[in-house]
């Protein structure tokens, strides 16, 4: 299988930590991400497919850059926010990019300075990107990649207007969906968000 073609920086932190023999689904995230092309990617299983989109955006965002952020990955909830975090923190300690989460339960103005004073890479629930919104704690308008972790679950009611109104507000940029399942509320979004967009199915 041909090599990965990502920083030699990310390929040694991979095999360090024992995650550098990705799976096809983990080559489909890297070769989208680095695309920028819209896509929805479907797996019985999304860890492995959280690796993959860590290690391509630090691939893609190589170092910190003024105090935007320029991915934002929405989650259900903090347990996956942490997931996300820990795998940028194991496989970018050769950078400086900043990942800053926000989700229920700490303090809003905390998360609020923590993102406002400078980020790269926010992993946030949509409730909570939405009261950061509301504060205009989240400048959203450097966002090149936009991902929903969990589409299928997502996309419920209670969370559809949420995240509706975060891509309303973001640039017309990249838009990628991971779930598990073809069906739900995905298709009417990447219509609406992300048209045109590919499926890939694993």
């Amino acid at each position: 299988m041909a090599k990965l073609k990502l920083q030699a920086e990310v390929l040694s932190a991979l095999e360090h930590a024992e995650l550098l023999n990705f799976s096809a689904a983990q080559r489909a995230v890297v070769s989208t991400i680095k695309s920028g092309q819209n896509k929805w990617l479907i797996a019985p299983d999304l860890s492995p497919l959280r690796v993959a989109v860590a290690a391509t955006i630090i691939h893609k965002l190589k170092q910190s850059h003024e105090d935007v952020a320029r991915a934002l990955i929405l989650v259900q909830n903090s347990e996956i926010a942490e997931e996300y975090a820990q795998y940028f923190e194991t496989l970018g300690k050769h950078t400086d990019l900043r990942v800053w989460m926000a989700y229920q339960g700490p303090q809003l103005l905390k998360q609020k300075e923590d993102i406002y004073f400078g980020a790269d890479v926010v992993i946030a629930t949509p409730k909570r990107l939405n009261e950061l919104l509301n504060i205009e704690g989240f400048n959203s308008a450097a966002v090149q990649t936009l991902v929903l972790d969990a589409s299928d679950q997502l996309l419920k009611v209670g969370n559809i207007a949420f995240t509706q109104r975060i891509s309303d507000s973001i640039p017309t940029k990249q838009r990628v969906s991971l779930s598990t399942e073809n069906k739900g509320s995905t298709t009417v979004y990447m219509d609406q968000f992300a048209f045109p967009f590919s499926i890939e199915e694993f």
